[in-house]
């Protein structure tokens, strides 16, 4: 009765954007909301992360059972060109290259790895993009590719602030 009177089940709560603030200081998430513009009351069932309009970082649509049904909250930061977009062409494994592994070497710095998954969340899938903010000193020494099955290989070449299709 409620879902055809047109309510919801959740009460209508505002979407919430929480951000990492670690070795920030205290507390280790910030909600950020209100400025990042979150906060509105679509009662929302999905979101979905990629970089919308191909700019190094990443936007976000979600999906809500209200009008508006899809939404785009893009992020217009300024571009400083410390990332690097992947997409990954499996040739021996599947062609998305599902259940991959990246592995980012900057200078001085951890490893930074991502992986390439399939089916996020309830009605939503992120982009096959991979996204990797490379911080502020975006020196790649190396880039590993853990391919699904197991066979890894060095990409040489890659540069910061650049999309690369990068194929089995």
């Amino acid at each position: 009765m409620m879902l055809i009177g047109g309510r919801s089940f959740s009460g209508h709560e505002k979407n919430v954007l929480y951000l990492n603030a670690n070795g920030a200081g205290s507390p280790r998430f910030a909600d950020i909301s209100a400025v990042s513009g979150w906060n509105v009351d679509d009662d929302g069932r999905a979101v979905c992360a990629t970089d919308y309009d191909f700019d190094g970082d990443v936007d976000f649509f979600t999906v809500n059972r209200t009008s508006p049904q899809v939404r785009l909250l893009r992020n217009d930061t300024p571009p400083d060109g410390s990332f690097l977009a992947l997409k990954l062409v499996g040739k021996t494994c599947n062609r998305d290259a599902i259940g991959a592994r990246v592995d980012v070497h900057l200078a001085g710095a951890p490893p930074l790895t991502r992986s390439l998954r399939a089916g996020e969340g309830f009605l939503g899938q992120s982009g096959k993009w991979l996204g990797i903010g490379l911080g502020p000193d975006p020196r790649i020494e190396r880039l590993v590719v853990r391919w699904p099955g197991g066979a890894a290989e060095e990409i040489a070449g890659a540069a910061p602030g650049g999309h690369w299709r990068v194929e089995q």
